[in-house]
């Protein structure tokens, strides 16, 4: 497994916590020399993981709420988006790390014109 990849632009080397530090796979920049970059082989792939995953992802978040507010009824009052955050965080941040991994290891950089 690489354990880095140069930069297209300035060919200092991105490590797969740069990957994971990207907010989306739309808005990389190289943190050393600020060049937008874009991935052109596995970013489709991602996206439909992504259509896959978020609405099984919040499916999951509202069957948590109903099932705790069977035991805490003061939990039925709590948004849905802070029982998720407080459950399902740790799922949501391995599935980022899978994809900043598969991107690393498996994608294609090139700088954006």
């Amino acid at each position: 497994m690489k354990t880095s990849t140069p930069c297209p632009h300035c060919q200092k080397p991105l490590t797969v916590e740069d990957f994971e530090n990207f907010t989306s796979p739309f808005t990389m920049k190289c943190p050393h020399c600020s060049a937008k970059l874009k991935e052109t082989k596995v970013t489709p792939f991602l996206l439909l993981l992504a259509a896959v995953a978020v609405p099984l992802l919040i499916v999951l978040g509202i069957a948590i709420k109903t099932f705790l507010a069977v035991i805490i009824p003061l939990v039925d009052k709590v948004p849905t988006a802070l029982v998720f955050l407080a459950f399902c965080y740790p799922l949501y941040a391995l599935y980022e790390s899978f994809n900043a991994a598969v991107m690393f290891n498996k994608g294609n950089l090139h700088t954006k014109k």
